[in-house]
């Protein structure tokens, strides 16, 4: 097996992706490893979110493309991929579920899920409560995320998935619409998370946005990959 390969996590293999019977993605096809940062760009409605989404799961690949993930072969469910791989989505901060304090929405994380069907177990709360600390919002635990400022929330979300201990995450577009200060602090976890070894898929829309460790791009026309491969310089 060559390196490249034993390093993949995730693929798409010549994906199309159909929304409400309309071609979103068309003719998709790029690799991504452990220790890259991928930033897909493009303008509004050129598919970026839905190929976030399609990676993570929650859009299949029209017939004749797939989605190779590390691990995941007939007969594993997609649980098993979502045990290291996180997401953090605008979804996910604009209609959270009503009731779920802040380290309620972090142990989601640990589970995959959105909400919760059972009480965080002690463990989970002390992982959720370490990850909000991390952010520095273990005094905002309790609170809803829809009583927190948006930059707050975004810091709620990306506890979520960094409690995971992921090897790859899905971050769309996360640093817009925020303060500064928080701002700076996720770009500086976006970078030691791939310094660390792992690999980051990140849309946005403004090139001062992406993070230092930015390696590979892929720019996105109209659902048509216009661009991918290294980091234009």
């Amino acid at each position: 097996m060559s390196r490249s390969r034993s390093r993949l996590l995730i693929a798409a293999h010549d994906i199309d992706v159909y929304l409400d019977y309309r071609r979103v993605l068309r003719g998709i096809d790029f690799t991504v490893c452990g220790g890259q940062c991928w930033v897909v760009h493009g303008g509004n409605g050129s598919g970026k979110t839905t190929l976030l989404r399609a990676l993570y799961g929650d859009y299949p690949p029209a017939w004749g493309g797939h989605i190779e993930r590390r691990g995941i072969v007939s007969g594993v469910p997609l649980e098993e991929f979502r045990r290291w791989c996180a997401i953090v989505a605008p979804h996910l901060q604009s209609d959270p579920p009503a009731y779920d304090s802040a380290v309620e929405i972090v142990v989601s994380g640990l589970r995959s899920s959105i909400g919760l069907d059972a009480p965080p177990s002690a463990a989970e709360q002390r992982r959720a409560l370490r990850a909000l600390a991390e952010m520095g919002l273990l005094e905002r635990s309790g609170q809803r995320l829809r009583e927190l400022s948006y930059g707050q929330a975004r810091r709620v979300l990306f506890a979520r998935a960094l409690v995971l201990r992921p090897r790859l995450l899905l971050l769309d577009e996360p640093l817009a619409g925020i303060d500064r200060d928080t701002r700076r602090v996720l770009r500086e976890r976006i970078d030691a998370f791939v310094a660390a070894g792992g690999a980051v898929v990140m849309s946005s829309h403004h090139r001062d946005e992406w993070p230092q460790h930015t390696s590979h791009e892929l720019q996105l026309d109209a659902g048509r990959m216009h661009y991918v491969g290294a980091v234009r310089r």
